[in-house]
């Protein structure tokens, strides 16, 4: 069902997602006693997890161009229907002991309550949904852009939620700084305070508030150039979840980022949400004669544009983007393959947004399953999705732009806490470790409206 980061409105469940979850329903019916296992152990189980994959492919896998009939797509999940009462088959396909790390993970409640749901902003839930319930080795505690508001404060708790993490669970956790470098030459003071007192993965910056451009000599460049001078050669960009569609030089499209990317080649730029928009179709393949594109095409076009190349310093990073695309599989075949084809396999890196989505795990589980099929990289060039290519995108490659050792890392950890924990659940080879689904993130537009209106009010203070 639809969810949000809080950045954008979350779309009413349509008539397919509805029929979705009552066809889904219906196999756990069927299903749960002949394996022995309740309802809920059943949705959660391997099984469970086939079984929601194959209605996805069953009722999603259809592509339909406008005023024509619907016609089937081979896109989609690699599951079978004996996955469905097949616990070793179904593990089988869906886990692996591959490296995770996730560059974009939130606290549950990162600025204030904003509904009635009572939800409680403490380290066990973020501990539990991002490390225990999902395969995620490593992560980066990304921002929102009303964090940059509540400023040293909030880097503060930051910084004591990496430090319990450390204690209980090893070096796992990461964090970003928001910055909006468009309060001018203050805010460079800023950096470098914040950088003489904790300790950065990089700069979150979100261009499209407040309008400013990366690669503008009145904003964009001097904070760049401050970032170099004080060390740090990471920038998270927000580029995309905007309604400026049809311009591609509006203000969330990526152009500027990879212009700024050719002026700073020792800066790496990680292209957060990939440039995606949820109102625009990306159910086609890249067109190099479209002056205007929308969507992840933008940052394409700009990558071609200006020549970066597939060992350059812009990278795509799939946050809210692939958990959207989940039930898309069509399009989700071609933002994948166009990413992969035109940035590269080293250059895809993977991220959730949970725990606003809830744990990570589903979108883990999905994304291993997932295949761009053969009939489409043939038409459009798309490389074949491999094991070897998804290790690149769940962990591999964000370890590169971080400067971690996964093999050393995945070593360390294997003994802490977490490990134990998230080992003892899976002696029982009929459970996928997904035992407390549960988003965070406005689930309805009031939610999002309830969010909004939180955040003008810190905004306000």
């Amino acid at each position: 069902m639809p969810c949000s980061n809080g950045e954008y409105s979350p779309a009413a469940p349509t008539p397919r997602d509805l029929r979705a979850h009552e066809r889904f329903l219906q196999i756990v019916e069927e299903k749960h006693r002949r394996l022995g296992l309740s309802r809920r152990e059943f949705a959660q189980s391997a099984c469970g997890v086939a079984s929601a994959l194959l209605v996805i492919n069953e009722l999603y896998g259809c592509k339909s161009d406008r005023g024509k009939p619907a016609a089937k797509t081979d896109a989609g999940y690699d599951v079978t229907p004996d996955m469905t009462e097949d616990a070793g088959l179904a593990c089988e396909r869906l886990k692996r002991n591959t490296f995770v790390f996730d560059v974009q993970l939130h606290p549950p409640n990162p600025l204030m309550p904003w509904t009635d749901r009572n939800l409680p902003m403490d380290a066990d839930t973020f501990l539990r949904a991002a490390f225990v319930d999902s395969e995620t080795s490593v992560g980066v505690l990304s921002g929102i852009p009303d964090t940059r508001n509540l400023a040293l404060p909030n880097l503060t708790a930051n910084r004591m939620l990496q430090e319990l993490v450390d204690r209980h669970a090893g070096a796992r956790l990461f964090c970003h700084a928001n910055l909006d470098p468009s309060r001018g030459p203050s805010e460079l003071d800023y950096m470098q305070d914040v950088h003489e007192r904790y300790p950065l993965a990089a700069w979150k910056v979100y261009p499209h508030v407040n309008p400013w451009r990366l690669d503008s000599e009145e904003v964009g460049l001097p904070f760049l150039q401050r970032s170099r001078e004080l060390g740090v050669f990471r920038v998270a960009a927000h580029r995309g979840i905007a309604d400026d569609v049809g311009d591609y030089a509006a203000a969330s499209s990526p152009v500027d980022l990879v212009r700024a990317a050719r002026a700073f080649p020792d800066i790496q730029f990680l292209t957060y949400h990939s440039g995606w928009q949820g109102n625009v179709d990306e159910d086609h393949p890249f067109d190099p004669t479209q002056a205007n594109p929308g969507g992840v095409d933008r940052l394409i076009k700009a990558f071609l544009d200006h020549d970066i190349g597939d060992a350059g310093n812009v990278y795509a990073e799939l946050g809210s983007t692939w958990r959207n695309l989940m039930t898309q599989p069509q399009a989700a075949a071609h933002v994948i393959g166009k990413l992969l084809r035109y940035l590269g396999e080293d250059r895809v890196l993977w991220g959730t947004d949970a725990v606003f989505t809830g744990s990570p795990q589903e979108q883990i589980l999905a994304f291993r399953a997932f295949q761009i099929p053969e009939s489409m990289r043939e038409a459009y060039g798309y490389p074949e999705l491999t094991d070897r290519v998804r290790v690149k995108i769940f962990g591999s490659n964000a370890a590169r732009v971080y400067g971690l050792d996964p093999d050393a890392v995945r070593c360390e950890l294997e003994a802490d806490a977490i490990s134990r924990e998230r080992s003892a659940r899976l002696i029982d080879p009929r459970e996928a470790p997904v035992p407390h689904e549960r988003s965070y993130g406005p689930r309805t537009r009031r939610e999002f409206l309830a969010f909004m209106r939180f955040e003008r009010r810190l905004h306000e203070t």
